[in-house]
């Protein structure tokens, strides 16, 4: 029965080198997020969980009892390692991907990545530009754009609104205009933070990616 009962979830996490990507694995699985090394190649990392909305649902319900299998693909950051995003991209059938920001980083650096993850998946959908366009339309992928170290701008989810707007509207919208039959969603974390209230936000990536591929 338990097996019946486990779902599925695979993320592609992408950033910047030092945006928090290992990190914020390292949180989904419950590990020390002390003295973590930067990422050199792809690592694959699983972890089974419970999501906290699934407390809420009714005891008739199968969601309440069901485990979510989550893998997540950590890749290197270092702009000379982005290629390794596109192998990512395509040797893993992966539900989502997460990009990180970080607000202290250079910002056009960090728009080229995000523009990179677009053309990225954009070639793992055709060899051919023009068709990859056309079914780049239709694909319902899930891109969630996060900005990590949220303690670095006050804790606030308005100062990060205000980032975005203000640095990666743009990229964001290109990216969205792109696939626009896809999900895209952005949420404000500290993936060093281990409050109840901060694991309640990161939860709450993986209870959107979930609710976009099971519709519950």
């Amino acid at each position: 029965m338990s097996k019946m009962l486990t779902r599925d979830l695979s993320v592609t996490v992408l950033g910047n080198t030092g945006a928090g990507k290992t990190t914020l694995v390292h949180r989904l699985k419950g590990e020390d997020v002390e003295d973590i090394s930067p990422t050199t190649s792809i690592e694959v990392h699983q972890k089974t969980i419970r999501l906290k909305s699934q407390s809420f649902k009714p005891t008739l319900s199968l969601e309440r009892y069901r485990s979510y299998r989550v893998r997540a693909i950590d890749c290197p950051g270092d702009m000379s390692l982005w290629p390794y995003w596109k192998k990512a991209l395509a040797d893993y059938n992966t539900n989502g991907i997460i990009f990180l920001i970080d607000p202290t980083q250079d910002s056009k650096v960090q728009i080229d990545a995000l523009t990179q993850v677009s053309n990225y998946y954009l070639m793992t959908l055709d060899d051919d530009v023009v068709r990859a366009e056309r079914k780049a339309r239709k694909v319902k992928a899930i891109f969630f754009l996060v900005v990590n170290k949220i303690d670095l701008i006050g804790n606030s989810k308005g100062n990060a609104d205000e980032l975005i707007k203000e640095k990666y509207q743009t990229a964001w919208n290109h990216l969205k205009e792109r696939y626009p039959s896809s999900g895209h969603y952005w949420e404000a974390i500290s993936a060093i933070d281990e409050t109840e209230q901060m694991f309640d936000t990161i939860d709450g990536i993986f209870e959107t990616i979930k609710r976009e591929i099971y519709g519950e």
